[in-house]
């Protein structure tokens, strides 16, 4: 499960302790029900989250950083991201931490030459990165960037207009030779 704008808390009756988490990643858990109720509820599904990503704006941000990351640590969110347009003066815009023996512990962050910033989700298996304002999936081996989704749309997209032109090329083809094959037969029977 991938989903995002939906609540998240332990019981279905309590409203005391209800989060609404930008994104969520689930493993191993049915989607349908999340996403028909819009929310995650730990009780009913059997198990928290795998991961939650929050995206800090100027009312959010002291509550991502303090109330969701002690809530979400004792739900048992395995990973916990936080993105930060504006970072300030004690924020940065990429932090990442994972839950051992109840409590969360930074990830690492690391800044390239070239200014991307990025931590490793062991999770994911993945490295989740800041570029200039825009986050991003790069796989930890290869160093090369997942696509986005309107990236994979467009490709997709333009891979089916190639198979569209390839297939009228090949039917155009085909009755090019059966014109041919037709006058050829005609000429032989005259």
């Amino acid at each position: 499960l991938i989903a995002g704008g939906g609540y998240l808390r332990q019981r279905a009756g309590d409203e005391s302790e209800r989060f609404v988490p930008d994104c969520v990643v689930a493993f191993g858990v049915n989607p349908s029900g999340i996403v028909s109720r819009n929310g995650y509820v730990i009780e009913e599904v059997g198990k928290p989250p795998d991961l939650v990503l929050e995206v800090a704006s100027r009312s959010t941000r002291r509550r991502d950083y303090t109330v969701k990351r002690d809530g979400y640590a004792a739900y048992g969110v395995g990973e916990y991201w936080r993105f930060d347009h504006a970072p300030g003066r004690s924020r940065v815009p990429l932090a990442g931490d994972i839950l051992v023996g109840g409590q969360y512990e930074p990830l690492p962050i690391h800044t390239d030459p070239e200014g991307l910033i990025w931590g490793y989700s062991p999770l994911l298996d993945l490295e989740i990165c800041w570029d200039d304002g825009n986050v991003q999936l790069r796989d930890h081996y290869t160093k090369e960037f997942l696509l986005k989704p309107e990236q994979e749309r467009r490709m997709r997209e333009s891979e089916t207009t190639r198979a569209d032109a390839e297939r009228r090329a090949r039917l155009a083809a085909e009755e090019r030779i059966r014109q041919l094959e037709a006058e050829l037969e005609h000429q032989r029977n005259t």
